[in-house]
């Protein structure tokens, strides 16, 4: 009877600790959940700034590329109305490297 007892008790024991064990367990997952969602938050905010920063980059370069190939377009037009024989010979010459490359490209 006193082993009947014993066995009882320990059982009771062994259950407050695992009933105790999971109390522990579960609140360690609550913290461990705040914490993700706090640091889930603070990457987000950083990504959010990192994108934002560079959508303003990437404005500033595309306006800073537009203006100069409009500049260049422009130069491009007077140079060509300027010497319009030159352009002439140039572009000629550039077709005839075309046909050229294409030409051995097609003997390989």
């Amino acid at each position: 009877m006193a082993n009947s007892s014993l066995r009882k008790a320990s059982l009771q024991s062994m259950e407050a600790e695992i009933e105790s064990l999971l109390k522990s367990l579960e609140s360690l997952k609550d913290d461990a959940s705040d914490e993700s969602r706090k640091t889930l938050k603070a990457l987000r905010s950083n990504a959010e700034n990192a994108l934002r920063h560079s959508r303003s980059l990437l404005g500033d370069a595309y306006e800073e590329v537009k203006t100069k190939t409009r500049e260049t377009g422009l130069a491009t037009r007077d140079y060509a109305q300027q010497h319009p024989w030159t352009t002439a010979g140039v572009a000629i010459g550039a077709l005839g490297l075309l046909a050229a490359y294409l030409m051995c490209k097609r003997g390989d």
